[in-house]
């Protein structure tokens, strides 16, 4: 059994104390042709029937992904970090929801996203649900507003948003994964407990041992990194650290999004909405997908939120190369939407922004720091992730929202015959986060997914349709 990477533990170790699930959504039209509308003339029961259908389609393809059998075995009192374990697949991971237009879909995944992984079935140790919502009404994009949606519930310890819709694609692919079952010739850590009892008691035991006994080694191992990361960042070291980009945009005092600001008093509802545009039509705003809808976002959030100082700030998600053995590769940033420009002008500094974040993230001090954090003891690690979830609410902030972006590929997917419509996702909301926006893309189409506990019912929906004005006009 393989250990988890310190950055795939402390996602799981933080799902522990906060929701931090992903809820990736992809629509589908009901038929190839797109000719939806009889398909609620039809009785129940062939209904239901052909919804069953889908859920045994869907439970067959999942038996082939090998990232759908893991599942997570902590050690006791985290002193090593948790383990990688294969698991069978279960009926219960596939449910059917009922329910009739595309707002009882959203309301659904927000009551799953304000209870945590329990809502939807899923316990801390185990990894995902599949929730499918079947012949919905009013359903953007599809023909007479028919469609299905299927929404993967993920722990974030699973993957990043790149890994989570790289093994969404898997499930939801019209040539299906490759053949042959994923856990075929593979006995898992659950089965050797059944044949011997004693087994899991010996196998956390050894496990507990072995992080004890490193635990000292670790320590030293990060503290001598860390010295050198400290040694890389003096000012005559590290030739060329001189000539990074300026740092990230100084931090915000809360503004009446980020929830915990004195002025919400609002009982804390999750609140979803979509906007689905063109590719095309985001693509006017900027020269890259992300950098086009934060530039939208710099002309409508200064209504609703903007900082005391008159800055508009998000904290925006950045993929970094993926690393050998870790699922979670990305980091955050804050980038001044500069409401102050015209939107041309804005866009272009924006994507400078994003583009200094890299190169900043990507300098040999920054490598040395996460060098040296990744030696930390499993222990320490955990200590600090359930200290940081207990903290009191900080004077400043990174943004005034968080921003996920993804793009998901080409809009080959299908299901039930179906062909895949748009897609969706909701980054989880945080103590001091009332509002995320996932933006996502498949085919020609993207999706801005938007999260809020920080906004009344009519103030969400003003500001929807106000970025929907900008988008078309």
């Amino acid at each position: 059994m393989r250990a988890l990477s310190p950055p795939d533990a402390a996602m799981y170790w933080r799902s522990l104390n906060s929701p931090t699930d992903q809820f990736l959504l992809y629509a589908f039209a009901l038929s190839a042709d797109g000719a939806d509308g009889n398909h609620r003339d039809g009785n129940h029961r062939d209904g239901n029937h052909r919804e069953g259908a889908i859920l045994g389609e869907l439970r067959e393809r999942a038996d082939r992904i090998a990232d759908l059998h893991l599942r997570i075995d902590p050690v006791p009192g985290n002193l090593d970090f948790p383990r990688w374990t294969r698991t069978p697949i279960r009926d219960d991971q596939f449910r059917l929801h009922p329910g009739d237009t595309w707002e009882d879909c959203l309301l659904t995944i927000a009551d799953m996203m304000d209870r945590g992984p329990a809502a939807g079935g899923r316990t801390p140790d185990e990894l995902w649900r599949v929730h499918v919502f079947g012949d919905l009404t009013q359903l953007p994009t599809a023909a007479g507003g028919h469609g299905r949606v299927v929404v993967l519930q993920m722990s974030h310890a699973l993957g990043d948003g790149r890994t989570a819709s790289a093994i969404a694609r898997c499930l939801l692919s019209a040539e299906g994964p490759p053949a042959g079952s994923a856990s075929s010739g593979q006995r898992s850590g659950e089965e050797w407990s059944r044949r011997v009892p004693m087994w899991g008691y010996v196998s956390d035991a050894c496990a507990a041992g072995v992080g004890l006994m490193t635990t000292l080694p670790k320590l030293a191992a990060a503290m001598a990194l860390g010295i050198d990361a400290w040694r890389r960042a003096g000012p005559t070291e590290a030739a060329g650290e001189h000539d990074l980009p300026s740092t990230t945009p100084a931090a915000i005092v809360p503004t009446r999004l980020n929830v915990s600001a004195p002025a919400v008093a609002a009982p804390k509802i999750t609140r979803l909405r979509t906007v689905t545009v063109s590719r095309e039509r985001v693509r006017l705003c900027g020269p890259s997908v992300t950098t086009g809808v934060l530039a939208v976002l710099g002309t409508v959030l200064p209504e609703i939120g903007g900082s005391s100082d008159g800055r508009v700030v998000a904290e925006v998600t950045i993929a970094r190369e993926p690393v050998a053995g870790q699922r979670n590769n990305f980091f955050t940033t804050g980038i001044d939407l500069r409401s102050d420009l015209p939107l041309a002008d804005r866009a272009m500094v924006i994507d400078q922004q994003l583009r200094d974040a890299r190169v900043r993230d990507d300098a040999p001090v920054r490598r040395a720091e996460r060098r040296a954090a990744a030696q930390a003891p499993a222990v320490l690690e955990s200590l600090a992730v359930v200290m940081n979830a207990a903290s009191a609410t900080p004077a400043r902030v990174a943004g005034t929202t968080i921003v996920s972006s993804v793009n998901r590929g080409p809009d080959d997917l299908a299901l039930g015959g179906g062909r895949v419509l748009f897609t969706a996702g909701f980054p989880a909301l945080s103590a001091v986060h009332g509002l995320s926006h996932g933006v996502h893309g498949i085919g020609d189409v993207v999706t801005i997914s938007i999260a809020s506990r920080s906004m009344v019912e009519a103030q969400l929906d003003r500001y929807v349709a106000a970025l929907e004005a900008v988008f078309n006009a």
